[in-house]
């Protein structure tokens, strides 16, 4: 399928937001992905992103970590309103299991985009989002409210004003597994963070069916 680029919004000083609309409405299941295929090149490379948006509408949208050589960022930063691109039909099993009970949503960086997903379509869980610095934050009007939403900073500079929590989001899960022993766990973000949080779940002896993870 073809998508047609509608929006482009600036996030942070490396992340941004894509927003594409199709022809027809496409059916997905939130936190599943489409692969975004490199045009205009003999070989084209393909990249995975999640779609932010609602099953059966014809409006996407994407989180992107910008490259100036990035092989679909790069092409979307110079491409005008307008712009064709080809992606795959929906794929993914990191969704939702409808049997769960309690959820907690861990993610970093733009793993967000999966969570953001599950939290438009009506998913309630705690969430755990952890970012470099206030500069990296986006998004945060769309996770719930406090006291279900923990955003921590890995980095905070020594300029900001920053209040909240401070350290790697996994300085701070044991609290969360303190109360949510037997919750449904949700992980997106880079490898070394779903490495870190998946060993400290299964050292605390969650259950390995709950621990649900999607490395960006």
């Amino acid at each position: 399928m073809f998508l047609r680029l509608t929006k482009k919004s600036d996030l942070t000083p490396t992340i941004r937001a894509y927003t594409f609309s199709v022809d027809e409405p496409l059916n997905f299941i939130p936190g599943q992905f489409v692969m975004l295929k490199q045009p205009h090149a003999e070989q084209k490379f393909a990249r995975a992103f999640s779609i932010v948006g609602t099953p059966g509408t014809r409006e996407l949208t994407f989180l992107m970590k910008h490259f100036d050589d990035g092989h679909i960022s790069g092409y979307l930063a110079s491409a005008e309103r307008g712009a064709m691109i080809e992606a795959s039909l929906p794929l993914g099993r990191f969704t939702l299991n409808p049997a769960d009970e309690t959820r907690v949503f861990i993610a970093s960086g733009t793993g967000i985009a999966p969570i953001i997903s599950f939290l438009k379509n009506g998913a309630i869980a705690q969430t755990l989002f952890g970012v470099r610095s206030e500069a990296d934050l986006f998004w945060t009007e769309h996770l719930p409210p406090a006291p279900d939403t923990h955003i921590t900073l890995s980095q905070p500079s020594p300029n900001q004003t920053w209040t909240g929590l401070i350290g790697r989001v996994t300085a701070h899960l044991p609290a969360l597994i303190a109360e949510n022993k037997n919750a449904a766990w949700y992980v997106c973000g880079n490898p070394e963070m779903v490495r870190d949080v998946r060993a400290l779940l299964l050292a605390a002896n969650c259950e390995p069916a709950n621990i649900h993870f999607e490395v960006y």
